[in-house]
């Protein structure tokens, strides 16, 4: 985890995790004192409908590689998406 830049309210974070599953993520985070903006299950659950999408949870993978397992050749996804402040 490396912080990316702070504006004492708010931080940006780089987490780079290995198996990608964005639940280890959040529990982790949470667990740190810092939660991921816009999640509504960590550090409390917060009811939510599944159709509103006004508050998302900021968390984006901007770069994702993996090896195909048949013919081991490594592929490699970057997103142009950022994310922006609360």
């Amino acid at each position: 985890m490396e912080l990316d830049e702070h504006d004492r309210v708010w931080a940006r974070y780089r987490l780079r995790p290995v198996t990608g599953r964005t639940h280890q993520l959040r529990v982790h985070m949470s667990a740190l004192g810092v939660p991921i903006y816009g999640d509504s299950l960590y550090p409390q659950i917060t009811p939510i409908s599944p159709t509103d999408y006004t508050e998302p949870l900021r968390l984006l993978a901007h770069t994702m590689s993996f090896t195909d397992p048949l013919t081991r050749r490594k592929h490699t996804f970057m997103s142009e998406r950022t994310l922006t402040g609360p």
